[in-house]
């Protein structure tokens, strides 16, 4: 007959593998989707009089285990307007140019992550997640526009246009809260820092940079 002190011993040693038998288990569902607000330095959300942006993300994720999935999320937004203005050759206003043109610039964050739940209760209606992986930013524009010269009493109209396109590589870390309405349905935000990994920079922004996103997940698929 088992003593006291051997089937405590036991129990102590199989408790870690209790705990990986139950860990282990399928998650319910093993594909997500989702849509949420998105803002980063680089694809940002702005708000100005007339002038409004909001970049939409979509992402997919398949769940390689019960904490562990992977996950690809694209956001993409775009602006454009009109501009004018003269620019003065001296400073009686007497030789000028004036130019205007119209542009339109399309921004697009493309993110690939490995997402590992913190919550060791996976029936919590809240759970946090770590994020960790990379980001691609990438913007392109067209400008295009008439420039008037009126030097010297004459008066030349020269049209102008023009591409220009602009890409770089981020590292990505960050954390994730889930609040679970269902076993289907979640509003996720994250929130991950950002290092810029060019060596010669594209953007401004140098070293970190922040970006989040705020919406609904779905799960679906056995």
């Amino acid at each position: 007959m088992p003593t006291p002190r051997l089937v405590l011993c036991s129990l102590l040693l199989g408790a870690p593998l209790l705990s990986y038998a139950q860990s282990a288990e399928p998650a319910p569902y093993k594909f997500y989707g989702g849509l949420a607000a998105y803002s980063s330095e680089y694809n940002d959300f702005s708000h100005f009089p007339g002038y409004f942006k909001l970049p939409i993300q979509a992402t997919l994720g398949y769940q390689l285990r019960p904490r562990l999935a992977v996950q690809a999320s694209v956001a993409y937004s775009s602006r454009s307007g009109s501009y004018s203005y003269s620019t003065y050759y001296d400073a009686s206003g007497q030789s000028y140019y004036p130019t205007s043109g119209r542009f339109t610039t399309r921004y697009t964050s493309l993110s690939v992550l490995a997402r590992y739940t913190l919550t060791r209760k996976p029936e919590h209606h809240v759970q946090f997640d770590a994020l960790g992986g990379f980001t691609l930013e990438h913007y392109g524009g067209h400008d295009a526009g008439t420039k008037t010269d009126s030097l010297q009493n004459t008066t030349v109209t020269t049209p102008y246009e023009y591409n220009y396109t602009a890409s770089t590589i981020l590292a990505t870390a960050g954390i994730s809260v889930r609040y679970r309405f269902s076993q289907r349905l979640e509003l996720v935000y994250d929130l991950a820092a950002n290092y810029d990994l060019n060596s010669s920079r594209l953007y401004a922004y140098n070293g970190f940079t922040s970006s989040a996103a705020l919406g609904l997940r779905y799960r679906f698929g056995h």
